[in-house]
């Protein structure tokens, strides 16, 4: 007889790992939990509906591990997965926001800090992280993020949303992503929480970041509302090519200072790369230059994105 819920889920688990680790047979599992056959059936189905067992498929081509291969040896990087593309974008970037996660949930310790950034891709990534309880990890904003117009974009939403994935606290910077002076930056930045907020990125293990374009067909910035498509124009003319955490840099990974360099409230580059690990994700082919300024300028050590990104950079390369 099983008395409590907590009962009824260490059942369930029990008989799933026999399943579906140990390799038993339901006739044998019923022996040894001393329940019926077909009760066993019924609890193995209980734990496929409520979470406990979840199939997962990897997907990635032998192509994919090739390019990723090519990637990881060319520039020197610590790993690259490359995932299928798509007919769509959006669908692309489902591919790669799911491998990430599974990157994620393999790798991450319990009782770590992990940064994270803001993008549309790095969104599919929190929607596809599992709820944890197993691991405790705490999340916090490596840039601002008050006032996105898009809730894809929305960095305290995302930072709330993984956290609780992850069983963790979450660190919110209580500050927009970019504001309208130089001077009012530097008056922010002098807020004792904010200033405490970024010594705590210092106790980051590992960031989680977008790698965004200036092209404003894929800008998250541009779609955010943050900046105009005459700013678009104007960063491409002062050399950036797209942006990590809103610091821009040029095809090289140099940092590009440019008109809104003054203004934006996040991370340094050169704090990023203290950093142990930091995972770039990106998709789609016009996002090649930005990813060739990330493995180029060293600023990312794992490089998560699909096959048309991978196959524009090798052939820009």
């Amino acid at each position: 007889m099983i008395d409590t819920i907590n009962d009824k889920r260490d059942l369930l688990i029990t008989v799933a790992k026999l399943y579906y680790m140990e390799g038993l047979s339901q006739e044998q599992i019923s022996k040894q939990v001393h329940v019926s056959r077909p009760t066993v059936s019924r609890l193995l189905k209980t734990a496929f509906k409520e979470g406990i067992v979840q199939i997962s498929i990897d997907d990635v081509s032998s192509y994919g591990l090739e390019l990723a291969k090519q990637i990881k040896n060319k520039f020197d990087i610590e790993k690259a997965i490359v995932v299928p593309s798509s007919y769509s974008l959006e669908e692309s970037k489902q591919n790669v926001g799911a491998a990430a996660a599974r990157y994620l949930e393999s790798t991450m310790k319990s009782g770590s800090l992990l940064g994270i950034s803001w993008g549309t891709t790095l969104g599919c990534v929190v929607k596809n992280i599992r709820q944890n309880t197993l691991k405790t990890v705490d999340v916090i904003q490596l840039l601002g993020g008050v006032g996105n117009k898009t809730k894809d974009t929305d960095a305290n939403a995302m930072t709330l949303s993984l956290a609780n994935s992850l069983d963790g606290d979450s660190y919110l910077l209580q500050a927009p992503f970019m504001v309208q002076s130089k001077v009012l930056k530097e008056l922010l930045m002098d807020e004792p929480h904010i200033r405490e907020h970024f010594e705590n990125i210092h106790d980051v293990g590992v960031a989680l970041v977008g790698l965004g374009s200036t092209n404003p067909e894929v800008s998250a910035q541009f779609r955010s509302g943050h900046i105009t498509f005459e700013d678009a124009q104007r960063l491409r003319r002062e050399g950036a090519v797209g942006d990590i955490c809103g610091r821009h840099m040029d095809i090289n990974g140099n940092e590009c200072h440019t008109s809104l360099s003054d203004r934006i409230i996040a991370v340094s580059l050169d704090e990023l790369k203290k950093i142990p690990a930091v995972i770039g994700v990106a998709c789609g082919e016009k996002k090649k230059d930005i990813i060739m300024g990330a493995l180029r300028g060293k600023h990312i050590d794992v490089l998560i994105t699909d096959k048309d990104a991978a196959l524009a950079v090798l052939d820009m390369d």
